[in-house]
């Protein structure tokens, strides 16, 4: 049996703020926004890769309560994205005002990755491959 990770999904107060700071930063694409589950918007975009990333409303009267922003904690602690220029990447997101949870670290084989904070709480990680 063969499986493969169909998306990321993450939970918005302001999912159409979400999905432009996505597409602002990340260039992902808008490829739908339709109520999925009732009472709830999902919008789902295309990030370059077969993973889409889905970002929906919260229903009302739901649960208000936020993930922490941090690394090394359980659960989902982060999703990552691919770059071939990781210090141009953390230069535009400083400039952007988008916290750095975690600097450019080398992990090996001149592979590098930096951790930032996305909106709704969410950890990204940045790697850039090494030979």
């Amino acid at each position: 049996m063969h499986h493969a990770i169909n998306h990321v999904h993450i939970r918005s107060n302001d999912p159409n703020a979400s999905a432009a700071w996505y597409t602002e930063h990340f260039g992902a694409k808008l490829l739908s926004s339709r109520e999925v589950m009732p009472g709830t918007i999902t919008i789902t975009m295309d990030t370059g890769s077969p993973v889409r990333l889905n970002i929906s409303s919260q229903r009302e009267g739901e649960s208000q309560e936020r993930a922490v922003a941090d690394i090394n904690r359980l659960g989902l602690e982060h999703y990552g994205f691919d770059t071939d220029d990781i210090e141009a990447d953390i230069a535009h997101f400083e400039g952007a005002g988008v916290r750095v949870v975690m600097p450019i670290t080398e992990v090996g084989s001149g592979t590098k990755i930096a951790y930032i904070e996305g909106p709704d709480d969410v950890v990204i990680e940045l790697v850039q491959r090494g030979s």
